[in-house]
């Protein structure tokens, strides 16, 4: 799910970790949780380390505490010195300006866009998003001429194929998958603006971009969820349909060009990775020693890893949840699922045909979102797949000798797992009406957005070159 996913991420610590568990299993308008204040963000330790940091698009880790203006949860308070346009929340269903998947929308109390800290639009206009996202990042990628030699990270956090789907006109139609792949060309040509933009600014040879998702497709969706390629499941539960996202690295000259990696990455070795590289005793000194979740992707990332070095995956487990239930761990090849949830399009819920006439999704929902005890099938024991030969999951391992073995280990890696953790204050799930962001009150309606900075620099510079 979107908030745990990038808690995990942005900390390179499972979200477990950071209470970031119960509630709606996302951070909501009403939530006054957020991401905590001691946790180190990796913009945080970037910033440290010298690094200029910036942020644009889809947030989902909080917004307000005690008021709804004061934004103790937003990106520029968690070391994003630039922060453009951006959705503190996101783009859920209500949010369809389409009146396709919603026609009561869109609803501006879901709703709505921040530039900077300051709220703009209410309800949020989809038609110039994309564009206005690329222009912030070309704005920043302008201001770091003035520091050419000062290092940069920067989260461009796409809100594209989530439930809310939206196409400019440039886009429409352009696809045979109808809005879902308009959604998807638009996001794939702001992927290439972002690359074209490094190479025209001679930036590309020192620069490591990342292209990730934050969760598998919302399968729910039915045919506006995306594709698993056949993997059981999706966004919400633990089966590989939910975990297994793409990955792709880029940075010519560093990263091998169509290189393919069979190793499995988690989105918490990226902090992981840099935290090893950018060794800064002054930075950590006085911070708590915590543990991360993650292991160095370095040399996997560049593709000079010794082939005896073993797996990436034998270096640490990867653990499942679902709120605050462990619901699998893989150890090397093997997947113990000691939980699972039910999921949609295989059979285990009922409702498919109903919920997605003619492909069409009827709502925004899941079968199981928040985990709840009574959705859970336990397994004991725990059931065992080898997912290198059954990515799919639909095998379990019959073999007893085997069988106990791996268990015996995931037993012993979930009890070391355990005591690692320490426990914290539960972020999710604190609601106050009061602090929901209102622009405007009491209408909450508003079009307070400028036009980007890099727009209007553009054309400064487009009226000095015809004057000459």
């Amino acid at each position: 799910m979107c908030s745990p996913s990038r808690a995990g991420f942005i900390t390179g610590r499972l979200p477990i970790r950071l209470g970031v568990t119960g509630g709606a299993r996302v951070f909501v308008p009403q939530d006054i949780g957020g991401l905590p204040k001691d946790e180190t963000t990796m913009a945080e330790m970037f910033e440290e380390r010298g690094y200029a940091t910036g942020m644009i698009g889809k947030w989902h880790l909080g917004i307000n505490e005690e008021t709804s203006t004061d934004g103790v949860h937003l990106p520029s308070r968690r070391g994003f010195q630039y922060v453009g346009v951006n959705l503190p929340f996101t783009n859920v269903w209500e949010c369809d300006t389409t009146k396709t998947m919603f026609p009561d929308g869109p609803n501006g109390t879901k709703c709505f866009l921040y530039d900077g800290d300051e709220l703009v639009q209410q309800p949020m206009i989809f038609d110039d998003m994309t564009q206005n996202l690329v222009d912030d990042f070309k704005f920043f990628i302008h201001q770091r001429k003035a520091e050419p030699t000062r290092p940069f990270f920067f989260y461009f956090s796409f809100p594209h194929v989530h439930s809310a789907q939206f196409a400019n006109n440039q886009f429409l139609g352009s696809s045979m998958r109808g809005l879902y792949g308009d959604n998807i060309n638009e996001m794939a040509w702001a992927v290439g603006e972002v690359l074209d933009t490094l190479r025209a600014s001679g930036m590309a040879e020192n620069t490591l971009v990342i292209l990730m998702s934050d969760h598998g497709p919302h399968a729910e969706l039915c045919l506006n969820g995306g594709s698993t390629a056949g993997l059981k499941g999706g966004k919400s539960n633990s089966y590989e349909g939910g975990f297994r996202i793409p990955f792709i690295a880029w940075q010519p000259g560093t990263v091998p060009a169509g290189r393919v990696s069979h190793e499995v990455i988690s989105s918490m070795d990226i902090y992981k990775t840099f935290l090893d590289k950018l060794p800064c005793p002054e930075a950590e000194e006085g911070k708590e020693a915590v543990p991360h979740d993650g292991t160095n992707i370095w040399e996997e990332l560049k593709g000079i890893r010794p082939k005896n070095a073993g797996s990436l995956i034998s270096k640490r487990p990867i653990f499942y949840y679902c709120n605050a239930h462990l619901m699998a761990i893989r150890l090397g090849r093997y997947k113990i699922h000691y939980k699972t949830s039910p999921i949609f399009r295989n059979g285990t819920y009922e409702g498919t045909k109903q919920m997605c006439p003619g492909g069409k999704p009827l709502d925004d929902w899941y079968v199981s979102q928040k985990c709840p005890e009574e959705h859970l099938t336990k397994h004991d024991p725990p059931l065992v797949y080898d997912v290198v030969f059954d990515p799919y999951e639909s095998y379990p391992l019959v073999d007893d000798e085997l069988l106990a073995k791996i268990r015996a280990q995931a037993s012993r890696k979930i009890l070391e797992h355990r005591m690692s953790i320490t426990p914290v204050k539960q972020q999710l799930g604190h609601f106050n009406a009061s602090i929901m962001p209102c622009c405007n009150p009491p209408s909450c309606i508003c079009n307070k957005l400028k036009k980007r900075p890099y727009a209007q620099l553009v054309r400064q510079l487009l009226g000095s070159d015809s004057n000459k």
